[in-house]
C-alpha cells in the first residue's frame, strides 16, 4: 500500500521532469528505437517517466528520454512532440534506414552517464533498469538483459520465434566463440563512452545490430554482463522472425570473415583542414568558424588543425594553423583553395559554408561551391557542412533574385548546384528538414545530421544585466532580411511608454556582405531615439560581456537562412528571446528545446507587444533564461567536434 507522502513525491518528481531543463548530464538517459509506434509510445515513455521519478533507488537522479524515430509514417513523432514533455528529445531523420540506424543515432545523441537502450513496446519492464545501473556503477561498462539465462522467464512468445531464438544463440556461440547467452535482448545499458566508442565503430543498420554492438565490445576489451529478465512477446512486434533470422546469420558470417575495424574511429594523427572564414571577416560564419576550428583542435585525437581561411589578417584559435587560400568574390577561388590543400596534405578537409560563403557576386558564390567536388575529383578526402539550402531561403529577402523570373532561374542554378555540393565525400546539415530535403528530393544518401551546437559551456549568472538595467539587444548582420527598422519603430512606441523610459536598445554586428552602408543609413534615422546605441563589430572578447548586459535578445528577421548562431549564443549566457514567427525559427526552438516570445515579422505592433510582455516580466525573463542556458549548454560545439571528427576520419578512410 503506498502512503501518501510517496505519491506526493512522485507526482511532484515528475511534474518537476517533465517541466523544467534536465541538467547538462544526466544520470541516465534512454534511448527508444521507434517506428511506427504511435498507438504504444505514449504508454511506453509514461512508464519509463513514471518508474524514474519514484523509484526508490533513483531518488534524486536526473534522466532523459530520447526517442530516436525511424522514418515512420503512423505519426509517431506527432504524437511525442504532442506530450509536451521538455526532456523527451526526438531524432526525426524523416527516413527509414532500419532500427540498428536509429539505435546508433540515439545513443551518439545522449549525453547522460549511462545510457539504456529499450524497445517502444517495453517488452522486458523498465524496473529491471534498477539492477542494471546498480551493477553497471560497480565499473562495469556494458550490462545487456537477457531471455537465456536460467532465471529469465518469457512470456507469449510464439513456437517459431522460440525456435529461431534458442538456434541463433547456438550458433552465435559456435561461430564467434562467444559466451553470451542472449546478443538480441532489446534492453541493454551502456556507459557514456563505451557507448560512443562502440556505436562510432557500428556498421548494421538492421536489426541484427546488437551481436556486432557485442562483438565491438569484446574487441575494444569492454567487460560484458548478463542479466536474467522478464520478458513478454509484445503484439505488433516489427520483427519478422524468417527475415531477422536471415539477417542475423549474414551477420555471423561477415562477423566470422569480414570483422569491421574499429579502425573507423579517427586515428591519432590526424590532420583535418577546414576551409571557413574567421574573424574579422566581414563575411558570415567567421565567428562560428573560429569556435569549430577551435573545438576539432582540441579534440584528444587530432594531430592538427589547418584553417584555410581568406586573404588578409585573421583571428586563429590556439592550436590552429592559419593559411590564407582564398578571397571573396574571387572566381579563383576553387583553384586556390585546391592548390593549398594539395600543399599542406590533411588527411580530410571540411567546408563550413553557406550557399553565398564565397562571394555575393553570383559567379564567385557559384563557382566556390563548385571547390568540393573538384577537391574530391582530386583525390581529397571532403566533408561539407552545409547550413543552409537554397529550396528554404527566401533569396529576395536575402539579396538575390529582385524579380521572380530572376529568382526562379537562381532557384534551379541553386538545385544544380546542390547537386554538386552532394558530390562531396558527406555533407553534413544543422537541421533535420535539411536532411529532410536532402535524402527525398535530392535522393542523397551520403547527408547527416549535425547540430549547430553552442560555442562554450557557461555557467548560469541569472538572466538580468549586473547594473540593474533593462536592454534589448540585437545581435548580427544586418541589412538583408535582418532588418532593423521595424525594430527601431517598436523601440520608438516603447520608450514613449513611461513604463519603459528607461529602456536602451543596443545593437551589435556589421552590414551583410550583400547591404553594404546599410547600418549607417539606419543609424542616421536613428539619432533623434535616446538610448540607442551602434556598437559596430564585436571583438571575440567582448561577446559575453555584450549579451550578459541585455535583459531580452531580439530577433528581427524577416525570414531564415539555416540556424542562428547569436540564438544559440543568446542561450549560452542565459538570456531570454524574441523571435519572429517564420518557419526555420520556429523549428529550431523545438527541435532543441529554446523558449521564446514569437512575434509576427510584418507588424510592428507585434514586435511592440512582445517587448513589453517580456521587458515587464521579471519571473518570464528569468524562467525563458534558465531554459535557453540549459538548451545551450545541452549541444555544446566541445562535443559536436567530435562528430565532425568522426565525419572526416571516415571520409579520410573510405
Amino acid at each position: 500500500m503506498f502512503r501518501s507522502e510517496n505519491l506526493s513525491m512522485t507526482y511532484n518528481n515528475f511534474t518537476s521532469w517533465k517541466s523544467e531543463p534536465v541538467e547538462r548530464t544526466p544520470d541516465i538517459s534512454v534511448v527508444i528505437p521507434a517506428y511506427n509506434e504511435a498507438q504504444r509510445i505514449v504508454p511506453t515513455i509514461a512508464a519509463i517517466a513514471a518508474h524514474l521519478s519514484s523509484s526508490p533507488n533513483r531518488a534524486g537522479e536526473s534522466f532523459e528520454i530520447i526517442v530516436s524515430d525511424d522514418g515512420s509514417t503512423d505519426g509517431t513523432v506527432a504524437v511525442v512532440r504532442l506530450l509536451g514533455l521538455r526532456n523527451v528529445r526526438i531524432l526525426e531523420p524523416g527516413v527509414n534506414r532500419g532500427k540498428g540506424a536509429a539505435v546508433a543515432a540515439g545513443v551518439l545523441a545522449a549525453t547522460g552517464r549511462h545510457i539504456l537502450v529499450s524497445d517502444a513496446d517495453l517488452s522486458t519492464p523498465i524496473d529491471h533498469v534498477d539492477r542494471m545501473l546498480d551493477v553497471a556503477r560497480s565499473g562495469v561498462p556494458v550490462v545487456i538483459g537477457s531471455r537465456g539465462m536460467d532465471a529469465a522467464t518469457e512470456a507469449n512468445k510464439s513456437s517459431l520465434r522460440r525456435l529461431c531464438s534458442t538456434t541463433l544463440r547456438w550458433l552465435t556461440g559456435k561461430v564467434l566463440g562467444s559466451e553470451i547467452c542472449d546478443t538480441q535482448c532489446g534492453f541493454k545499458l551502456f556507459e557514456q563512452s563505451a557507448a560512443q566508442e562502440i556505436f562510432t565503430s557500428l556498421r548494421s543498420v538492421d536489426f541484427s545490430f546488437d551481436i556486432e554492438a557485442l562483438w565491438l565490445a569484446h574487441t575494444l576489451d569492454y567487460e560484458v554482463v548478463e542479466l536474467p529478465v522478464s520478458w513478454f512477446d509484445a503484439p505488433g512486434s516489427k520483427v519478422r522472425p524468417v527475415r531477422a533470422a536471415g539477417m542475423f546469420l549474414m551477420q555471423l558470417a561477415r562477423l566470422r570473415f569480414a570483422p569491421p575495424s574499429t579502425a573507423s574511429r579517427a586515428p591519432a594523427g590526424s590532420r583535418f583542414g577546414v576551409i571557413t572564414a574567421l574573424p574579422p571577416s566581414p563575411t558570415t560564419l567567421n565567428e562560428y568558424g573560429f569556435h569549430l576550428t577551435r573545438h576539432l583542435a582540441a579534440v584528444e585525437e587530432t594531430d592538427e588543425v589547418i584553417a584555410f581561411h581568406e586573404d588578409g589578417e585573421a583571428l586563429t584559435p590556439a592550436g590552429v594553423r592559419g593559411v590564407e587560400s582564398w578571397k571573396f568574390n574571387s572566381a579563383f577561388t576553387p583553384i586556390r583553395l585546391i592548390r593549398a590543400v594539395r600543399r599542406e596534405q590533411p588527411d580530410a578537409v571540411l567546408f563550413n559554408i553557406h550557399f553565398t560563403a564565397f562571394g555575393n557576386n553570383k559567379v564567385a558564390a557559384g563557382l566556390g561551391l563548385l571547390t568540393p567536388a573538384l577537391m574530391r575529383l582530386a583525390g581529397i578526402p571532403t566533408v561539407v557542412l552545409l547550413h543552409n539550402l537554397v529550396d528554404t531561403v527566401d533569396l529576395q529577402a536575402a539579396g538575390f533574385g529582385s524579380h521572380s523570373v530572376i529568382e526562379r532561374a537562381l532557384r534551379v542554378i541553386g538545385t544544380a548546384l546542390t547537386r554538386i555540393v552532394l558530390r562531396a565525400d558527406r555533407v553534413v546539415t544543422t537541421m533535420p528538414n535539411y536532411v529532410d530535403i536532402l535524402r527525398d528530393s535530392y535522393g542523397a544518401e551520403n547527408v547527416y545530421l549535425t547540430p549547430h551546437g553552442s560555442f562554450d559551456v557557461t555557467p548560469f549568472h541569472g538572466s538580468e544585466p549586473a547594473d540593474g538595467g533593462r536592454r534589448i539587444l540585437a545581435f548580427g548582420k544586418f541589412g538583408t532580411y535582418k532588418r532593423l527598422e521595424g525594430l527601431l519603430d517598436a523601440y520608438r512606441a516603447l520608450v514613449a511608454d513611461p513604463n519603459f523610459s528607461d529602456v536602451e536598445l543596443v545593437i551589435g554586428g556589421t552590414d551583410s556582405p550583400n547591404a553594404a552602408g546599410y547600418l549607417a543609413g539606419v543609424e542616421a534615422t536613428a539619432h533623434d531615439l535616446p538610448g540607442v546605441s551602434f556598437l559596430g563589430y564585436v571583438d571575440e572578447e567582448d561577446v559575453e560581456p555584450l549579451f550578459e548586459s541585455s535583459s531580452v535578445v531580439v530577433f528581427p528577421y524577416t525570414s531564415t537562412t539555416g540556424s542562428s548562431g547569436p540564438l544559440h549564443q543568446a542561450g549560452a549566457f542565459g538570456r531570454p528571446v524574441i523571435v519572429p514567427e517564420v518557419g526555420d525559427f520556429v523549428g529550431l526552438l523545438e527541435d532543441e528545446g529554446f523558449k521564446g516570445v514569437v512575434f509576427d515579422p510584418a507588424s510592428t505592433d507585434s514586435l511592440f507587444a512582445a517587448l513589453s510582455t517580456v521587458l515587464s516580466d521579471s519571473q518570464l525573463r528569468a524562467e525563458h533564461g534558465a531554459i535557453n542556458h540549459a538548451a545551450a549548454n545541452s549541444l555544446p560545439l566541445a562535443d559536436i567536434a567530435h562528430w565532425h571528427h568522426h565525419h572526416l576520419a571516415q571520409a579520410g578512410a573510405s
